[in-house]
């Protein structure tokens, strides 16, 4: 426990204290400061614990009002108002008022990320840190300009975030278990209650309706040896009695569980690691870092890659919720081997389809498009929570890891995994579409 905490705190102080080092906002830094911004909403959001698809909303706002100033310097790029739903046209600097783009972008970030997470303190120090610094040796009236237009996008994208149902959708009554076969139970440690089973009420970014890419491909319950599910349950029953080294290191690597619950003897405590989408966003800033991408081309593949895992996880919590299909462990446990355990723990909601491999095959899309694919990489995202880096020679090798991690860590059954993949790489292909078809070899 003590190393888990002691990695996470280095971890965060160094994006802090990293991102305190504004003295010289030159061309080839900016880019480095929107990077130290994600890095610092993702700790943020890490250590307030918020739930996966929570964490998603997070990361795209905040990423999207950059976007929305800093392309104004890139004739390349286009507006999303008009094409995310609900987005409309966003204020324009006042005239005749001379702004900086990229001053009023990391300020119009830290608003937004700031009205969204619940440690806003971190946020707020650092945009007084990065306005003080710029102060040292600045123009003071271009500096305050620059940040009153960033105020001016962040009230607007703020008001658009207040109409996304997210708010009413935290009033809305727990998930009725159902007594048919076949459908979730909670499972151990915790028997937690299904998190976020309204989440398809909230708004998505360029979906039609939660439903639009739900797979033709189901997988029907059935006890019957023939079948498709009893089939697909004794190989992932098979699969974790048997696991080898590189399994159990490929399902911890990927298990990205933001919450996971110990037990030692009376004392119970939680670890809180990355979220999926956070660690598909570190892939993201490091594939911009390794191509040395401009500022208004890393800010085109956040915002591209964290509406992609938005509205992953809209699509994917509406097929789960609607399925409603039982976990490994409990029907195992139920009808094959009581003591089968599965290797990482099982989160709490239904089964069908995987969030992992939605998202994670989402966002290699959607990358895939702005890098190409045969893009070698290394990820170096789980290194301050005790795995070392993992190379890959594309971003759908990755998320193909990611989604066969969770069939290894006896969490999801290999055809959900399977429909699942096809699932995330609709999604990232309508999402490319629709925001930057370019991108769409």
């Amino acid at each position: 426990m003590f190393k888990q905490t002691s990695l996470k705190r280095a971890f965060f102080l160094i994006t802090i204290l990293t991102c305190f080092n504004f003295h010289q906002l030159r061309a080839q830094n900016k880019a480095e400061t929107l990077h130290q911004l994600n890095s610092l909403l993702i700790n943020t959001v890490m250590v307030d614990f918020f739930t996966p698809p929570v964490a998603s909303r997070i990361y795209a706002y905040p990423n999207i009002a950059f976007y929305e100033i800093i392309r104004l310097d890139d004739p390349s790029l286009s507006s999303f108002s008009g094409k995310l739903n609900g987005l409309g046209v966003l204020p324009a600097a006042p005239k005749n008022s001379n702004v900086d783009h990229f001053i009023a972008a990391s300020v119009a970030f830290s608003f937004v990320a700031q009205s969204l997470v619940g440690s806003e303190y971190k946020i707020e120090n650092w945009r007084q840190a990065f306005i003080d610094s710029l102060l040292l040796k600045g123009n003071t009236e271009l500096i305050k300009n620059s940040i009153l237009y960033g105020k001016l996008v962040a009230d607007s994208v703020t008001a658009w975030v207040k109409r996304d149902n997210y708010s009413q959708s935290r009033g809305m009554p727990r998930f009725t278990l159902s007594k048919e076969p076949g459908t979730w139970q909670p499972t151990p440690a915790d028997y937690a209650q299904a998190i976020e089973p309204f989440w398809n009420t909230i708004r998505p970014f360029t979906l039609n309706s939660p439903a639009q890419f739900s797979p033709k491909e189901k997988l029907p319950f059935s006890l019957k040896k023939n079948s498709s599910f009893y089939k697909t349950m004794m190989e992932v029953y098979e699969i974790g009695k048997k696991l080898d080294t590189t399994q159990k290191a490929t399902a911890k690597y990927w298990d990205d569980n933001p919450n996971v619950s110990t037990n030692m003897g009376h004392l119970n405590y939680f670890i809180h690691k990355i979220s999926p989408g956070g660690h598909w966003l570190m892939i993201t800033k490091q594939a911009c870092q390794a191509k040395n991408e401009t500022v208004s081309r890393s800010a085109l593949a956040y915002s591209l890659t964290a509406i992609a895992l938005f509205d992953g996880f809209i699509a994917c919590w509406d097929e789960k919720f609607k399925s409603d299909l039982v976990r490994p462990i409990t029907v195992i446990n139920d009808h094959v081997d009581k003591n089968w355990q599965p290797y990482i723990q099982t989160p709490p909601f239904p089964e069908f389809t995987s969030g992992h491999a939605v998202i994670s095959n989402a966002a290699a899309t959607v990358l895939t498009g702005l890098f190409g694919d045969n893009y070698q990489f290394t990820d170096l995202t789980e290194i301050p929570f005790g795995n070392d880096p993992r190379k890959f020679n594309s971003f759908y090798e990755a998320a193909k890891e990611s989604s066969m991690s969770r069939v290894y860590g006896g969490i999801h059954y290999p055809e959900t995994a399977r429909i699942s993949v096809i699932q995330g790489k609709e999604i990232g292909t309508h999402v490319l579409q629709i925001l930057y078809p370019v991108a769409i070899k």
